[in-house]
């Protein structure tokens, strides 16, 4: 894949919208996750509302499965279909809290989940590491109160992942990693 001087080469059907978060959601929206209990079976700690995935098993669990998806993060599904990036409103969100040198190893989302799966950036900005089944290889710097919605090749060939590590380069500065949360909107098939 060539890739720009200037902005990055996006994968197929990834769409990536920068600063969608207002400052005032993304405060809220971290007010009311730091609220709300975090289960620590991951080497992550992670949160599941609407619809729980078990890791274990590899496996999807009944719609209500998982507690009611708080009001903030409700409000922010409501919009993303509101926009266009759904068809109806995500029924299952998983909250994602990465901190210093823990990443995520690459994957697809399962496709037992929709045609579109979104994830709302928040705290710190983190490069996400995209490869295609050929190989082709390219990073997007999830930026803090940034939107990516994978659809298409993005969301069903790509892998996505974010290294292990304390720190990255980004624009040409080291930045130590601090606490990064994403938020992670998906719709349940057959539902």
């Amino acid at each position: 894949m060539a890739m720009s001087l200037f902005e990055p080469s996006l994968p197929p059907g990834l769409i990536f919208v920068p600063n969608w978060l207002s400052d005032e959601e993304h405060s809220a929206a971290i007010v009311e996750v730091d609220s709300l209990p975090f289960e620590n079976t991951l080497s992550r700690r992670v949160q599941q509302y609407g619809t729980r995935y078990d890791y274990a098993q590899a496996a999807l669990q009944d719609l209500g499965s998982a507690p009611k998806i708080p009001p903030l993060l409700a409000a922010i599904g409501n919009r993303l279909a509101a926009e266009g990036y759904f068809s109806r409103a995500p029924d299952q969100v998983i909250v994602n809290e990465y901190v210093e040198n823990q990443g995520i190893a690459p994957h697809i989302d399962r496709l037992t989940f929709g045609q579109a799966v979104a994830t709302v950036s928040l705290l710190e900005t983190w490069p996400m590491d995209f490869r295609s089944p050929n190989g082709d290889e390219t990073e997007v710097l999830l930026e803090v109160k940034s939107l990516v919605v994978m659809t298409g090749e993005s969301r069903s060939a790509w892998t996505h992942s974010i290294a292990r590590r304390k720190s990255d380069l980004i624009g040409g500065l080291r930045k130590p990693r601090g606490r990064r949360i994403s938020l992670t909107y998906r719709t349940v098939l057959g539902e």
